[in-house]
């Protein structure tokens, strides 16, 4: 509930996310656009997907977020000003349902495509956080082409500070997710705890694929083969180590990991029924209606707030043991951030104030959305309250409250919804992990072709990793079941394994 995990070079991520606010909303000020230059943070939002990433890859990930990014801002602009026309011509109170739809709608997809391609925190969130705010954006008299405008110019800005290291620092993702793995490493030869284990497994397979998108395994680089010999060194202590229990070390061999499969396999693997991709998408689309449904019938002027706390309690996956404790992050974090915007409200922060501000917001969220929920809403609360109003709101005190309420209310729809809609999705996702595992060491055994079979082996070192994921929801959710099918489980990926090292 309250860790805050250790990260390496955690600072230069964070400068980027404040510059990345700082230089469109400071540039748009002096220019004289007043606080509408601020809009340019929903695009500068893309940085942050940028983080960790060789620069190989990098501006590749920013510049697709960015266009997304851009896209949802429109979205949300456009819906906003019908429903805000609709509402002050003095039609049905139940005319921002069709923000709650599009929100919901638009998080099923996102999230459906960020859990099939395995892309983590920070998900489907800030693309949700976009179109909200763009939404309430009309209701303030911004137009939808000052909206799209300035979050381009944010999206552009977040490529070019995302890259800014590039021709001074080429290596530095590569060196940092390199030093984090031998760290790891090192802890775990020094103690042997499951703590240790679980960071050291984990920090060498994101090392890995980090080397993998740079283009370095199998090379001479030294980094490759700093991590090769760390990765030795960690499958000699983890020899022998029981692994009865369900945790990472259970995908965890002495062999490279191999290369992630393209993004169109990930996602026609992830589109079966049975898989946990659509479990999250079903959760996700049951919540979003009712959250806003509630939030509109109780009379409340902003359901959309209802909809993005169901929303991102559910979006990160089916494990509801975690999904409980980010219910709390989310509900905690929103009552210390409120707090804090009414600590800014004391303050005149206008112009280049209000833009710093923001920066700081930022940083902060870049800080902690990753480390620890609750941290990240204390500064993404008060974010997304000053860039929805362009400034301190109006009337604080009734919009903490009803902010309060509509976080309550998103907050228990999404556990109702997380343990009673799908109640045993971890039974069937689990199932279904290993039926794929099952099914692709069937294939490799017919297959004939040497480069079918280099795909074939390609995929199920990523289905073994599937499975191992699905068995720790499982454990997490219904230990007793889960213990009944532990030993067919881990049968399984002993043939797995051992078809990989060709044993």
């Amino acid at each position: 509930m309250v860790a805050v995990p250790h990260s390496v070079r955690k600072w230069p991520g964070v400068a980027r996310a404040a510059a990345t606010v700082a230089i469109p909303g400071l540039a748009g000020v002096a220019a004289g656009a007043g606080p509408a230059s601020a809009i340019a943070t929903i695009g500068a939002f893309a940085v942050v997907y940028g983080e960790s990433r060789p620069y190989r890859v990098r501006w590749r990930a920013v510049a697709i977020v960015g266009c997304v990014l851009v896209a949802l801002a429109g979205l949300g602009a456009a819906i906003g000003a019908v429903v805000h026309r609709a509402v002050a011509a003095g039609g049905s109170a139940w005319w921002p349902m069709l923000v709650v739809l599009t929100m919901t709608v638009t998080v099923a997809a996102c999230a459906f495509v960020v859990d099939a391609l395995r892309l983590g925190a920070p998900g489907a969130f800030l693309m949700l956080l976009t179109l909200e705010i763009a939404s309430s954006l009309p209701m303030i008299g911004v137009s939808a082409a000052a909206i799209v405008g300035w979050a381009a110019v944010g999206a552009g800005t977040a490529l070019v500070v995302a890259m800014s290291g590039v021709l001074v620092r080429p290596r530095t993702p590569e060196r940092t997710a390199v030093a984090a793995a031998v760290a790891a490493v090192e802890a775990v030869e020094e103690e042997n705890t499951p703590a240790h284990r679980r960071a050291a497994v984990h920090d060498l397979h994101a090392a890995w694929q980090c080397l993998h998108d740079a283009g370095l395994v199998g090379s001479q680089h030294p980094l490759f083969r700093a991590l090769l010999a760390a990765h030795a060194r960690c499958a000699t202590v983890l020899h022998g180590v029981d692994h009865h229990e369900a945790d990472p070390e259970d995908d965890f061999r002495p062999q490279v990991p191999l290369r992630r499969p393209s993004a169109r396999h990930r996602l026609a693997r992830a589109a079966h029924p049975g898989g946990r991709s659509v479990a999250v998408v079903v959760r996700l689309l049951v919540a979003g209606p009712v959250a806003g449904g509630i939030a509109v019938a109780a009379g409340l002027g902003r359901p959309d707030w209802a909809v993005i706390t169901a929303a991102m309690i559910l979006h990160q996956g089916p494990d509801r043991i975690l999904g409980t404790y980010r219910a709390v992050h989310r509900f905690v974090g929103t009552v210390l951030g409120l707090a804090l915007l009414a600590a800014l409200s004391m303050f005149d922060v206008r112009g280049a104030a209000f833009v710093l501000v923001l920066a700081a917001m930022m940083a902060g969220i870049e800080a902690y959305l990753v480390r620890n929920y609750g941290l990240a809403m204390v500064f993404i609360t008060p974010l997304a309250l000053l860039l929805g109003a362009l400034g301190t709101p109006g009337n604080l005190v009734t919009l903490s409250l009803e902010r309060l309420v509509e976080t309550v209310i998103g907050v228990v729809v999404a556990l109702v919804v997380m343990w009673g809609v799908l109640p045993r999705a971890h039974r069937r996702i689990l199932a279904h992990a290993d039926g794929r595992v099952a099914g692709t060491i069937d294939r490799i055994r017919a297959a004939g072709d040497a480069r079918e079979l280099a795909e074939l082996r390609r995929d199920l070192e990523f289905d073994l990793h599937a499975s191992t994921t699905a068995a720790i929801i499982a454990a997490h959710t219904e230990p007793g079941w889960t213990a009944s099918r532990w030993t067919e489980h881990r049968r399984l990926h002993e043939r797995g394994y051992r078809m990989l090292t060709g044993c």
